[in-house]
């Protein structure tokens, strides 16, 4: 896990509420485009797809993500990182615990995604653990007390057929 600090370097500024709306035009599509396709390219590769010089790229892409409009986010097998138990929890949680439980579990740094829900269970969380043993050890000691929960269902994670983005190459 990151530290605080480490995190605070990684987010952009808060979008400037004064600043004019940014108005996405067709060269700014293709920038997101080429983005979409390839998050890491380069601003040589970006200006081909625009048209626009390396620096033009550059400073579009600033005033984007400075809007808000432009987001960055890194989806890592988390097998590379040594992470081999991945489940879904479907939790049934007390209304009244609902937040509380969210907050408890999005604190949990085995826990990657935390959302409310609507349906037969209304939480859902994405654990990432190094082993089964590991998993049992988090789902008996780690979510078991926590206070409000009716039922869970663990779905552990067999085989990932995608992920956001492009397959990942090291």
């Amino acid at each position: 896990m990151l530290s605080e600090d480490q995190a605070a370097r990684l987010r952009p500024p808060a979008p400037d509420d004064a600043a004019q709306p940014v108005e996405v035009g067709d060269a700014d599509r293709a920038l997101l485009a080429a983005l979409a396709v390839d998050g890491r390219a380069g601003h040589a590769e970006l200006a081909r797809a625009t048209g626009w010089s390396e620096s033009t790229v550059r400073r579009r892409a600033e005033a984007l993500r400075g809007a808000g409009v432009l987001q960055y986010q890194v989806d890592i097998e988390p097998a590379r990182l040594s992470f081999h138990a991945e489940a879904r929890l479907w939790t049934s949680v007390r209304p009244s615990a609902l937040q509380d439980v969210a907050s408890a579990m999005a604190a949990h740094p085995e826990v990657s995604f935390v959302a409310l829900t609507t349906g037969p269970t209304n939480l859902v969380a994405v654990v990432n653990c190094r082993d089964t043993e590991d998993l049992a050890r988090y789902l008996t000691e780690r979510v078991a007390p926590l206070d409000g929960i009716a039922t869970m269902e663990t779905a552990p994670v067999i085989r990932t057929v995608k992920r956001a983005g492009p397959p990942l190459r090291l």
